[in-house]
């Protein structure tokens, strides 16, 4: 199966960028959001997870067509956080930064918020 990926052409040639280089971008971009749910821990979920029986980190699905890429991340947001807020914040950081980092045209972003959680502790011992 041949991997995704958006293509840029212009008079200097081709630039070709995978469907997961765009989605990393997208993670990343959604977790400088204040509110957004972080697992806690690498890899094992933390303590979050084990309460909730899933992984708080985002979910995101690409779209890829053209030079355009739609995104569909569905996000945990920790209580005490406006959460209409949350997913808007998201959505603007999605598009700036893939719009910046990647030169792809963003068509849409979509937000599901699946849940909220307790707020993250920090220097929490596990």
């Amino acid at each position: 199966m041949a991997d995704k990926r958006v293509e840029i052409i212009d008079e200097d040639g081709r630039i070709s960028i995978a469907e997961d280089v765009i989605a990393s971008i997208a993670r990343i971009a959604a977790d400088k959001v204040d509110g957004i749910a972080h697992s806690s821990g690498s890899g094992s979920g933390g303590l979050m997870s084990i309460f909730s029986g899933e992984d708080v980190a985002p979910n995101i699905k690409t779209e890829l067509s053209n030079e355009q890429v739609r995104l569909e991340l569905r996000i945990s947001v920790e209580y005490g956080y406006p959460v209409h807020e949350v997913a808007q914040g998201v959505q603007q950081n999605v598009q700036r930064d893939i719009e910046q980092l990647a030169g792809v045209t963003v068509s849409h972003v979509d937000v599901f918020v699946k849940k909220v959680v307790p707020p993250h502790t920090h220097g929490e011992e596990v």
